[in-house]
């Protein structure tokens, strides 16, 4: 695979749709960037990992399931407000 790299935003950093299937990243995800010498590593937040295992723990869970979707909907109907 060959990535190709362009400036977007000074704190964005866009991948291929097949490096984030790759490595589990969803659209939105927040990930801490590490250089570390000549390598870059991304760091998913501890609270989402931490909701990740939440999320493990309560996979037969009704309620739970309800709430991510009802969060679900609410992310997909939300727009930024207009900036004046």
């Amino acid at each position: 695979m060959t990535l190709i790299v362009r400036s977007t935003s000074k704190d964005v950093i866009s991948l291929p749709v097949q490096l984030m299937e790759l490595l589990n990243l969803s659209e939105g995800e927040e990930v801490k960037p590490v250089v570390e010498g000549q390598t870059l590593r991304l760091e998913r937040s501890k609270r989402l990992e931490q909701f990740l295992a939440l999320r493990g723990a309560l996979q037969d869970d009704d309620s739970f399931d309800e709430a991510l979707a009802y969060l679900q909907q609410a992310w997909e109907k939300w727009t930024s407000p207009d900036i004046a």
